[in-house]
Order: C-alpha cells, then sequence, then structure tokens
C-alpha cells in the first residue's frame, strides 16, 4: 500500500484502509474503488492523505502502535467531553472580557470531565504501546479537519509515553502523564471557532486570546477531583518554554533529564510538561493543523534541535531525536546517487524499516525518472552502500 494526498486520487484506484468517520462510522471501506464522486466527498471532509493499493507493495506495511479501534474510542471520549465542556461555557463568540466571566465560576464545571472513561483509554494505550517492541515513534493517523484537535492530543500522548517509558517512567507516572497530555488542549474547546479553526495568521487579539487556553484548561481540570493535579499541571504549563519566556506564568526550565529530579521549586516547570511541550511541538511539526504543509523528518529534527535549550527542555529533545524515523514505512523517497543500477531519479516507498541503519531502510521502487511506471523493484540499502535516498513530503 502507498500513501496519495486527495489531489492524486484517480479514478480506479482501490483503498488499501478504511476511512472512519472521528465518530466511529464507516464511511469508506478497504477495497472500495475511487470514483470522482468518491473523491469530492473526500475532498469535503478535509483528508490530507488516504492508503491505497499499489502493485508490488505488499509488504509495506506501517506499525501502528495502537489500534484504530483505541484511537476512535480515545477521540471519542475526547469530543464527548468537550461538546459538554461547550455546552456549560455557552461557547458562541464570545470576547476575551466575557470568557473571563464565564471561567470566573470554575464550580460549574466540577466533575464535568469523565474521568473514568478517559482513565480507561489511557489503559488501553498504555498496554497496547507497551507491548510493542518499537524503538521508533510512528504516528500514521489519518485525521480530517473536525476531529484535529482530538487527533492532535492523542498523537501527543502516545509521543511522550514512548518518551516517558525510554525515560524508564513506571506505570503510575505514565498514566498521570497520558491523562494529563490527552487533556491538555481542553481549554481550546472553549475558545470561539473563528480563532481555533483559523487557518491564516492569527491577530495580535486572536493570539492574546489563544495564550488564554492553559489558563482555561487549569480551571476546568482542577475542579475535577477524579484528574491528579499534575495531569492538571500539563494542561497549565505545556506552553511555558525554558529561558522563562513562556506562557501563561513565565515558569522555567533546566534543561536536565525528566526523570533526575521528582519536585522541583516553585517557578519551574513540571517534569511532565516539559515532556508534553516536546512531544507536542514534534506532532505540530510533522502533522500541523489544517492549512499548514507538514515537516520531512529531517526538516522536523532541525527544527526540534534550533528549539532546545531555550524553547524545549534540551535532554528531551536529544532522546526524541534517536525516536523519529528518518524514512518511516510508507513513506515516499526518491534515488538521488546511484552509480551501480542508474536508478536516479526514481521513485518509491519505504517498505521497510532498518533498526541498525535508520538511514539505510528497503525500498520499493515503483516510477522512474520520466514518472512511468515500472515494474516494482525491491532494494535493501543496507546493501547497497552507494545508492542515496532522499524523503519527499507528501503534499
Amino acid at each position: 500500500m502507498i500513501q496519495v494526498s486527495i489531489e492524486e486520487l484517480k479514478p480506479g484506484m482501490v483503498l488499501a484502509r478504511s476511512i472512519m468517520s472521528e465518530n466511529g462510522d464507516l464511511l469508506l471501506a478497504a477495497g472500495f474503488e475511487i470514483n470522482d464522486r468518491v473523491k469530492n466527498k473526500l475532498e469535503t471532509i478535509e483528508l490530507p492523505f488516504v492508503w491505497i493499493f499499489e502493485e508490488g507493495t505488499e509488504m509495506v506495511v506501517p506499525e501502528e502502535l495502537i489500534s484504530e479501534q483505541i484511537s476512535l474510542q480515545t477521540i471519542s471520549s475526547l469530543k464527548k467531553n468537550s461538546e459538554l465542556i461547550r455546552q456549560v461555557a455557552q461557547v458562541k463568540e464570545l470576547t476575551a472580557d466575557q470568557m473571563k466571566e464565564v471561567m470566573a465560576e470554575p464550580a460549574k464545571f466540577k466533575n464535568m470531565v469523565s474521568a473514568e472513561r478517559i482513565k480507561r483509554s489511557v489503559q488501553e494505550i498504555l498496554d497496547s504501546i507497551m507491548g510493542r517492541d518499537s524503538a521508533v515513534i510512528n504516528l500514521n493517523s489519518i485525521r480530517s479537519k473536525n476531529g484535529f484537535l482530538f487527533q492532535h492530543s492523542l498523537d501527543v500522548t502516545i509521543t511522550s509515553i514512548m518518551m516517558a517509558n525510554k525515560l524508564m517512567f513506571n506505570r503510575f507516572e505514565l498514566e498521570e502523564l497520558a491523562i494529563g497530555t490527552l487533556l491538555m488542549d481542553i481549554g481550546m474547546v472553549v475558545l470561539p471557532d473563528q480563532i481555533v479553526n483559523k487557518t491564516g495568521r492569527l491577530t495580535y487579539n486572536e493570539f492574546t486570546f489563544l495564550k488564554e487556553h492553559p489558563n482555561y484548561g487549569w480551571t476546568i481540570l482542577r475542579e475535577n477531583n477524579q484528574i491528579p493535579l499534575t495531569s492538571a499541571h500539563i494542561a497549565y504549563q505545556h506552553h511555558e518554554r525554558q529561558d522563562g519566556a513562556g506562557y501563561p506564568r513565565r515558569l522555567k526550565g533546566t534543561n536536565e533529564p525528566p526523570s533526575k529530579t521528582l519536585n522541583r521549586d516553585k517557578g519551574y516547570v513540571h517534569r511532565y510538561a516539559e515532556i508534553a511541550s516536546v512531544a507536542d511541538a514534534y506532532v505540530s511539526l510533522i502533522n500541523p493543523r489544517p492549512g499548514v504543509l507538514a515537516k520531512t523528518p529531517e526538516e522536523t529534527m532541525r527544527a526540534l534541535i534550533q528549539s532546545a535549550g531555550t524553547q524545549l527542555n534540551r535532554s528531551i529533545v536529544d532522546l526524541l531525536i534517536t525516536m523519529i524515523p528518518i524514512y518511516p514505512v510508507g513513506s515516499r523517497v526518491v534515488v538521488i546517487e546511484d552509480q551501480k543500477y542508474k536508478l536516479r531519479g526514481f521513485t518509491g516507498v519505504v517498505a521497510k524499516a532498518n533498526p541498525d541503519q535508520p538511514n539505510r531502510p528497503i525500498v520499493i521502487l515503483l516510477q522512474d525518472l520520466m514518472k512511468r511506471k515500472i515494474k516494482p523493484k525491491a532494494i535493501d540499502l543496507a546493501s547497497e552502500k552507494d545508492m542515496q535516498i532522499q524523503f519527499v513530503p507528501l503534499r
């Protein structure tokens, strides 16, 4: 199977993976043949890409860290919580001053978040991730514009768990971290849609309003006696910076590994929030909000490294860099150097990762230099030292 953007879909292509709605309803089943009507429907729900069958790519099976069922159930829980909170807050087109009045009565949000449902999702996510022997973070979610916020929270949670597991956090710590990351953007749901869903640049006033969402999230979560306060602090602190220039309280970091110190003095970012901040930055780069181009793995690494030390905890960034797949399974690549087979300019997909040599995966070439289909050709780059490839972003 290969990834294809909606713009690249052509009649006759066959879906390799089913497409589900954010409510868990089946929209299109695997095996469905694409036609113009279906393509128009997919454009309407604003999916970034789909997986289709391609002869010769049967071995291309991207790893799923959690099942689609767990993913949909978790997103459904987040959505239901959000809908209840929006109803209580009576969100329509409130101004920042009006929202302050709403949040000035936090008791109205008492136990509004269904902690039991969230904790059940966390247990399922942890059981799934802990049951896999994976050293890299593979996020293969297909997100629509409407479900972006919830899928983003789930991807941040998966990334945070995998890093914290590497840091030898115990199960209790992992649970607190996961609860917090799933709910860290809960404050966004009370913001006006015209700000949350805006694809263009925010005005100064809009961004100032947006920066209140950590305060809103903290206000909502601390009113729930089933949500650990340490988890609620992730919502409160995930936009703080190591240099103290973040918001809302201008807390500082030490750039030390989060496993070193369990409790820090006042004025410093909680270690859970430091992990969440790095995961949030990573996911925002590779799976950005609608209207923003995704970064390549190389661009993502470069951006994270540039932010390390000042914005993000340097130790956590160093860890994450080792877990980012340079060539994720299913990603497109182009041959940029090859003397032996004369395949320069040929394109294909990554079929299998190489844990020992991440930059030397098995690839399947599908098109020649002129973009004409060829008989699929599998090449193990670990054995072809002179061949060099380059990641091709899906646009």
